[in-house]
Order: C-alpha cells, then structure tokens, then sequence
C-alpha cells in the first residue's frame, strides 16, 4: 500500500494522485495537518512539502517526475511514456510547460483572485488545522500562503504582467479543447506524463479554484479530459501509431518555443556561465538573477530558476535529430546546456561524476 501525502489543493499533487489513479494501484490518499509536514515529512525528506509518497519498505519519494519515475519502474504494468523518439519528446516538453510554465497563470488567477485567494485560506485551514474552527484556522496558516504568495513576484507575476498570463491561460485551454475534441489524451487513447502534468494546475487551481471555475465553461472537452483522468482506469488504451504528433498540438507547441523557449535558453545560459566560472562547486544558486519574458504575449521580469534545468533535461535526454529538426519547423530550439543537474537526496545538484 502507497501512501501519497497531498492536498487538493496542490497542482503537483492532482498530477501524481490522477497517474495512480490511472495505474490501478492501491494507496492511501493522506492529508496531513501542518504538525506532519513540519515534523514527520520535513525530517523524511528535509523540507515541508507535498506531494510525497511512503512505500510500503518505508522508502521515501518527493517531487512529482521523480515519484511517478520510480514507481513506473517498480510497478511494471501498461508504460505511460510513449514508445516513438517524436512523442516521447513532446510528451516531457509538454510536462516542462505544465510543471514550470503554467503555474505561472495559475498562481496569478488563486492569489490576485480575492474569491479564488479567500477559498485557498480556507483549504489551507480545513488540511492543515482540521481540528480548529474555520476563523481561526486560517489565522494559523496565514504565514503558509504568505510563502505561496512570495512566488509570484519571483515568477513575474504582476499587475504588467497579469495581462498576459490570462491570455495564456485563456488560449491554452481553447488549444487543448480543439486538441481533446479529437483525442481522448494527448497521444490517443492512454495518457502520459503531459496529461498528468498539464492536469495538475488545471485542475487543482483554475479548474477547482471558485472563481476561474467558468473559464472551462467554453471548454467541454477539456472539462471531459479531466474527468477521465479523475476516474478509475477503465481500459489501458493506446498511444497513436507511427509515432504521431497529433497536428491539433501544433499550436500549442509554437508556443511554448517561442514564450517558455526564450526564458528556458537564458536560464541555459546563466547556467554554463556560473558553472564554468566555478568549475568545482556541487551545487548552483538557486536565483542566478533576473531576465525579460514574455507571456501571452506580454513581457515582464522574472528570476532564473537554476533547479528548473533538471526538468530541461528531460526532453533533451530523448531527442534525437529527426525530432529536433522537426520541432524547429515549429519554432526556436537553441538549447544546449554544457552541465547537467541530477537529483540526490531530495536536492538538485551538479552532477560532477
């Protein structure tokens, strides 16, 4: 028996809890109250954070990639990752933008939402301190969405860039529904990691989140998606034959090159540059300064995230040149970091091996 500690709530969490839903296993759903993550779950993995998984020999897991990567080699059973070059390539670009890029919108629409930003308090509170009135609940884990909140200026959400997050997120779901009026997930009829990561703050913040609730009302299919994706598997399904791309992904393909390539080839670049200017250090600092970015068409400032490099690597980790090349048919695809990160004990750093 799994255990995945989570809240509803949180984006990482609906990704992992929506993969173990689909892969038939058993596990315990458990919220823990703040007393847990500060002790029990920050001295198991070193920080207060969610989602985590408990193996039943007592192994800890932590960060979304990481727990659905190692039980998809433990647990065996029909593979999410497609078995083509060119869709196993799209697939870890696509959960790039949902893990890193699409938290920028939903973070903006939860916190600069007082409707959206009062419900979060009051999710906070019912998990956190189940066994306080509501009142004063959300007093106790005021400082736990203060953090929250920090993120947004760190990401470059703002009231410049509030614009654009919107369109983003507007013209996001309006691709995805075109594309899912087609196919039941991104590359047919089984899901993968794109689904479960784009799932993620779709579902648990705009979707779920009161006030942004109505941006899915032009969106059936979308809404669809996300209820097969909330349900028990019923049929293992199938990827698309001949290593397909599904044209409808195109769009949204485009960009993502064009918005989340530009800031992920500066974050590249800042990278080889503090690396080869301390060719001895373990580990990067985790804001490595500011750079310009644009999203939905808008541009703003935002920090560069050094972590983030590790979910770089995973789409340049299977792209071979027929895929690259293709993919440049799309748009700018310039990225070549010279350092690699790996995780270790629950940590980013250099590989230096």
């Amino acid at each position: 028996m799994l255990r995945l500690n989570s809240w509803l709530v949180s984006p990482y969490s609906a990704k992992v809890r929506a993969y173990l839903r689909w892969k038939g296993v058993p596990f315990e759903d458990v919220v823990p109250s703040v007393l847990a993550l500060r002790g029990r779950i920050r001295k198991a993995v070193g920080k207060a954070i969610m989602p985590t998984v408990e193996l039943a020999d007592g192994t800890w897991l932590q960060d979304s990639s990481e727990i659905i990567d190692t039980l998809e080699d433990h647990l065996g059973g029909e593979s999410i990752t497609p078995p083509g070059p060119r869709q196993r390539a799209v697939n870890l670009l696509l959960e790039l933008h949902g893990d890193e890029w699409l938290p920028m919108a939903a973070l903006h629409y939860r916190w600069n939402r007082p409707a959206n930003a009062r419900f979060a308090m009051q999710e906070f509170a019912r998990y956190g301190v189940p066994w306080l009135p509501s009142v004063v609940g959300r007093l106790v884990v005021k400082p736990i969405a203060k953090r929250m909140q920090s993120y947004l200026p760190l990401l470059g959400v703002d009231e410049g860039t509030a614009p654009g997050l919107e369109s983003f997120a507007t013209t996001l779901i309006a691709q995805l529904d075109a594309h899912f009026a087609e196919h039941p997930f991104v590359f047919g009829s089984r899901p993968a990691i794109a689904d479960f990561a784009l799932y993620g703050p779709l579902w648990a913040h705009l979707y779920r989140d009161v006030d942004t609730t109505a941006l899915f009302d032009g969106a059936p299919h979308v809404r669809a998606w996300m209820e097969r994706l909330a349900a028990p598997r019923q049929d293992p399904g199938a990827f698309l034959a001949d290593d397909a791309v599904p044209a409808t992904l195109e769009p949204v393909l485009t960009t993502l090159l064009a918005e989340q390539g530009a800031y992920v080839e500066a974050l590249i670049e800042a990278v080889n540059t503090w690396c080869d200017a301390h060719p001895d250090a373990e580990r990067v600092p985790r804001s490595l300064g500011e750079t310009a970015f644009t999203i939905g068409g808008v541009s703003g400032t935002r920090r560069l995230l050094s972590e983030q490099l590790w979910m770089v690597q995973r789409p340049l980790d299977v792209m071979t040149p027929e895929t690259l090349a293709w993919l440049r048919t799309l748009g700018r695809l310039e990225w070549e970091p010279r350092h690699r990160m790996v995780r270790r004990s629950f940590r980013v750093v250099l590989d230096r091996r």
